[in-house]
């Protein structure tokens, strides 16, 4: 990602509109009946536990199930070997698939039909993999600091001084609650009509004090709500109607790097 493409960001209210639109009416179609998403409807997220380690998701939610589109395959092996030498090839795996779905369609021509972009769909697919994979510093005034990326922020993670940065997917937390490395110690809040809650919880000796996830969805759901947040603008709560129910992200740009995003998450 030599040449950086400048991104129009700033989305008008009606065209936001719309794209919740497009989310909700995809929520309806093809997760809310899905099983992965219906497997989490026996989960208690009532106070207090019964047990100090407490696995939150059903062992009915087999891996075979949660990671059982070529997307999802792609995504666990990305998400469990970050830092292997094939991570670009993987990435570039990855982001192939997501750009097939008819769901990144869809948001590109209602963009492009909007004016809220006149990038060819191309370069649309560039910006986007800047967005995620552009890498940036969370300290700019230190060398010692490793690169990392929107991405990796949000869908692997990371440990700082015993505390997790980012974090914010399920699937990842469910990877590393099945490999016995993560520990929820507390749900503080719970969506009345999603699975969406915020919590605390321990990933090997690092804390994540407080960390809202959406658990069920699809990566290629999630990951286009963020970026179309991302275009409405940083720092901002963006709201979208999923199945009749508000629901808020967030997203930050990196200050280290323009158009490239460093954080995006549900607000709960």
């Amino acid at each position: 990602m030599s040449t950086r493409i400048s991104i129009p960001r700033g989305i008008p209210p009606p065209l936001s509109d719309e794209l919740s639109m497009l989310f909700s009416d995809h929520f309806e179609h093809f997760v809310r009946n899905d099983p992965v998403y219906l497997g989490l409807n026996c989960v208690t997220w009532k106070l207090p536990f019964p047990v100090e380690r407490l696995s939150l998701l059903p062992l009915e939610l087999t891996p075979e199930l949660v990671f059982r589109s070529p997307l999802d395959k792609v995504l666990c092996r990305i998400i469990t070997c970050w830092d292997a030498s094939e991570r670009t090839t993987l990435v570039d795996e990855f982001l192939t698939k997501l750009f097939s779905t008819s769901l990144f369609g869809q948001v590109y021509e209602i963009l492009f039909a909007r004016n809220a972009t006149q990038l060819t769909r191309p370069r649309f697919e560039l910006a986007f993999k800047q967005v995620w994979f552009g890498q940036y510093s969370w300290d700019n005034m230190s060398n010692r600091r490793l690169q990392t990326c929107g991405f990796q922020h949000v869908y692997v993670g990371g440990k700082e001084e015993n505390r997790v940065k980012g974090l914010h997917n399920w699937m990842r937390y469910y990877h590393l609650e099945k490999c016995a490395r993560l520990v929820l110690e507390t749900v503080h809040r719970k969506h009345p009509g999603l699975h969406l809650a915020s919590m605390r919880f321990r990933w090997d000796d690092a804390l994540k004090p407080y960390g809202t996830i959406f658990f069920g969805i699809p990566i290629h759901f999630e990951i286009l709500i963020f970026f179309c947040a991302f275009l409405v603008g940083s720092g901002r709560d963006v709201n979208f109607l999923i199945d009749g129910k508000q629901s808020t992200v967030v997203c930050y740009d990196a200050t280290s790097q323009v158009d490239t995003l460093a954080t995006a998450y549900f607000r709960y």
